[in-house]
């Protein structure tokens, strides 16, 4: 006895079996078996691959009733045409003017003649050809002249609309690069943000941990992630600075021309002071529960030389940033001010086990921190 596949379930049955035991199934004359009668057999399969639909894509993209409106509204009127398509209502007036000439109808004879000088056109006072054909002094015959119209020459208008349409095409691969400029500066702008943050988190965790060995390794990891977002953002923040400076004297046309790329790195400037204050701060701190009142020191004259070298201790500069953000931050530019000229003041030959917190924190706060 061997083994076969039900016709109907595909379970294996004995070939001697009238009836399928698990699907009930059998052939047409139940006395016989199953085996003599029918047999399984394997559906075919397909394979293929499934394609989301998208909607702004091929042929399945599709003006809405609303955008269909819209565009009727838009460019149902002659005028709106005329000033916001020039190159389509060029054609289409090419299109409908078209050029009407009257042409002389005469057999080959006629014009042989003419061709050899015999006979010629008579031409009137005002130059024009008169319909009627003279010899030297006779009029030998009448012509008829027909209507006849012809398209317009519609090649300069669809080079100027082919001009007109690449021109769009580059200008918006332009605006979409621009987008993509200003979505990258944007990542780039908080990500330089965010290791400042980081840095000022992790100190928070270090504070809590209770094995000193594990405390010690983990402050060293967050002195070195401040360390590096300080001086990421320093050095954005001077290259921002050094533009505003160059273009702070611009027409305001010029500045929208731009695209005002001084108010968006004026904004970027003031968030990158606020960010390197907390990025030094954790350092010094996080030196400091370490016992290490030295490399504080360190962490202080290069804040320092920063702020000397742009000049922040100076209040115009900090009035200048403001001035070009769209934004206006004034109390940013208070804040730091204290905080600036105060470093700018510091003496390195001072202690500071005891002040190196204070002289990161503006007058109007420490208040706030003692009450704390």
């Amino acid at each position: 006895m061997s083994l076969i596949l039900c016709p109907e379930c595909g379970t294996k049955i004995s070939d001697k079996a009238t009836q399928c035991p698990h699907c009930g199934f059998q052939s047409a004359d139940s006395s016989r078996p199953i085996s003599e009668q029918d047999k399984f057999e394997i559906s075919p399969t397909f394979e293929y691959d499934i394609e989301g639909w998208q909607a702004n894509r091929g042929d399945l993209s599709v003006i809405s009733y609303e955008d269909n409106k819209s565009f009727i509204g838009q460019f149902g009127n002659w005028e709106k045409i005329r000033a916001k398509l020039p190159a389509i209502a060029e054609i289409i007036l090419s299109m409908a003017q078209k050029e009407h000439i009257m042409v002389a109808k005469m057999d080959t004879y006629v014009k042989d003649l003419i061709a050899k000088g015999v006979y010629r056109f008579t031409i009137d006072k005002n130059g024009e050809i008169l319909p009627t054909i003279r010899d030297g002094s006779k009029i030998v015959k009448q012509v008829r002249l027909e209507n006849m119209s012809f398209a317009p020459n519609l090649t300069q208008s669809l080079n100027n609309l082919s001009v007109h349409a690449t021109m769009a095409q580059i200008l918006d691969e332009i605006e979409f690069i621009g987008d993509a400029i200003r979505e990258l500066h944007i990542e780039l702008q908080n990500d330089r943000l965010a290791m400042a943050d980081s840095a000022r988190d992790k100190l928070k965790q270090a504070r809590k941990i209770i094995d000193s060995k594990l405390r010690e390794k983990a402050l060293l990891v967050v002195i070195s992630s401040a360390t590096d977002a300080k001086r990421a953002l320093m050095r954005n923040f001077s290259q921002n600075l050094l533009y505003i400076r160059d273009h702070i004297h611009e027409s305001n046309f010029k500045q929208m021309m731009k695209r005002n790329d001084s108010s968006v790195k004026a904004t970027d400037a003031l968030q990158a002071l606020v960010a390197i204050t907390n990025a030094v701060q954790t350092e010094c701190e996080g030196y400091a529960i370490l016992g290490e009142y030295e490399p504080c020191k360190v962490c202080l004259e290069e804040f320092k030389a920063f702020i000397v070298e742009n000049q922040l201790d100076n209040r115009d500069t900090l009035l200048m940033i403001n001035e070009s953000a769209a934004e206006k931050k004034i109390d940013v530019v208070d804040k730091f001010g204290d905080i600036s000229r105060r470093i700018a003041a510091f003496d390195t030959s001072l202690q500071i086990e005891y002040n190196v917190h204070e002289l990161l924190i503006p007058d109007e706060e420490k208040g706030d921190d003692n009450d704390e």
